[in-house]
């Protein structure tokens, strides 16, 4: 049965005073006024205030919104011993920035990366969670290498690192793990590559857990079906800004499942239900329902947070009376 899911991180502020709590916070951390732990009590409020959100908006597979998170990379990269973090960049061709890491050594992982984190949204949620990770490739391609010299070894390295906190993540009772690969899609020569490494990875993956790639940041022209053979359960695109994609699996058989990021996360115009309807009738003749998961095609940390409520209810809605309607017939 086609479900309903997001793709990473949520808006960590609001416009009401208490959503922006964590801003407040923040700044009294920085100021001194809060020591280490208050602020994590706050961010575990947040936590668990987005995951209702999420769930009150008709999310059946949701993230913790990544609201620990400074960017893509440096949250993991700190955790990361080898890595030093330095200054700011931005990412990919968004108004978000993240701190570059420079790998400086021998790269190791002595505590897990999400693994606390996965547990308490876990907690705090009455629908699956989904765990978040960037991928390996991604990760080595922003960061900048000082000691392998070589982007094989370096992107290697991290794959053992992330195949590592898969299975822990796996031991704590994740099913499903989604590596954001946005990378791929700007060096798309570079596939024999991408599938070298994802092979490493997908080696530690654990029987039973549910592993998404997802590809957004770009359209698959040139990778398309070749990615299909990627060590992968399902594959996430973005079919919301790029109509290139929907050529694409039109063309070509698609073999696995898929996460079709049609609503926009990156611009503040709502959808209209029967755009989303149009949508959903396309996808069932190009992918069986039990294959078929529907998202934003970003995370929403992009729009304000009430449009991403609003986003997510719309969508919600649309694929609820849809399954509905094929239901009756």
């Amino acid at each position: 049965m086609m479900n309903v899911t997001v793709v990473s991180h949520y808006p960590k502020i609001g416009d009401t005073p208490e959503e922006q709590v964590l801003r407040r916070s923040l700044a009294q951390f920085d100021r001194k006024e809060i020591t280490a732990p208050e602020l994590e009590r706050v961010k575990d409020e947040v936590t668990r205030r987005v995951i209702e959100e999420q769930i009150e908006a008709g999310i059946e597979v949701v993230t913790d919104g990544q609201i620990r998170w400074d960017d893509p990379l440096t949250y993991l990269t700190r955790k990361i011993k080898g890595f030093r973090v330095t200054g700011l960049l931005r990412y990919f061709d968004t108004n978000t920035f993240y701190r570059q890491p420079i790998c400086e050594g021998e790269l190791s992982s002595p505590e897990s990366l999400v693994v606390k984190d996965f547990q308490f949204a876990k907690g705090a949620s009455s629908v699956p969670v989904k765990a978040l990770l960037t991928g390996p490739y991604t990760l080595a391609k922003l960061a900048q290498d000082k000691h392998y010299g070589d982007l094989e070894k370096f992107a290697l390295k991290l794959a053992s690192i992330l195949g590592e906190e898969t299975k822990r993540l796996a031991q704590a009772g994740a099913k499903f793990v989604q590596f954001d690969e946005p990378a791929l899609l700007n060096h798309k020569k570079e596939l024999p590559l991408f599938k070298r490494i994802w092979e490493k990875l997908a080696f530690s993956f654990p029987q039973g857990i549910e592993t998404i790639l997802f590809l957004n940041f770009g359209d698959l022209e040139g990778l398309y079906p070749e990615v299909l053979t990627l060590p992968v359960t399902a594959l996430g695109l973005d079919l919301a800004g790029k109509s290139e994609n929907w050529k694409l699996l039109r063309r070509a058989r698609f073999t696995k499942k898929l996460v079709a990021g049609i609503v926009d996360a990156r611009n503040t115009k709502m959808e209209s239900e029967e755009e989303l309807r149009e949508k959903l009738e396309e996808l069932k003749d190009l992918v069986p329902g039990n294959n078929l998961s529907v998202s934003p095609n970003y995370g929403l940390e992009f729009l304000p947070r009430n449009a991403a409520r609003k986003k997510l209810a719309c969508l919600s809605k649309v694929v609820r009376e849809f399954r509905g309607a094929k239901v009756k017939v």
